[in-house]
């Protein structure tokens, strides 16, 4: 996950696997050209009720992961904002 954050702030179009083959399966949430609609049709189709509660729980601490980390990077930003204009200041 930390891999798709990154790729969010710093998208590089040879990283991405967005082939033909994948837009059918279930990897092509990390694609670039993801269709949300599609997606779903496809976990429910392939998915049994267990397996879709068990994506949810994983997808719901993968995203509070990611906020955590999003929120240490925005607050570690604002330190190094803070020092720098501290430091023009003298």
């Amino acid at each position: 996950m930390r891999h798709l954050l990154s790729s969010f702030y710093s998208p590089d179009p040879s990283s991405t696997n967005d082939s033909p083959s994948n837009q059918g399966s279930l990897d092509a949430i990390e694609t670039t050209s993801f269709n949300a609609d599609q997606y779903m049709n496809l976990l429910i189709r392939k998915s049994n009720l267990e397996a879709l509660r068990q994506r949810h729980v994983e997808m719901a601490a993968e995203i509070k992961n990611i906020d955590t980390d999003l929120q240490v990077l925005v607050y570690e930003n604002y330190n190094k904002f803070i020092s720098t204009t501290d430091a023009v200041k003298r």
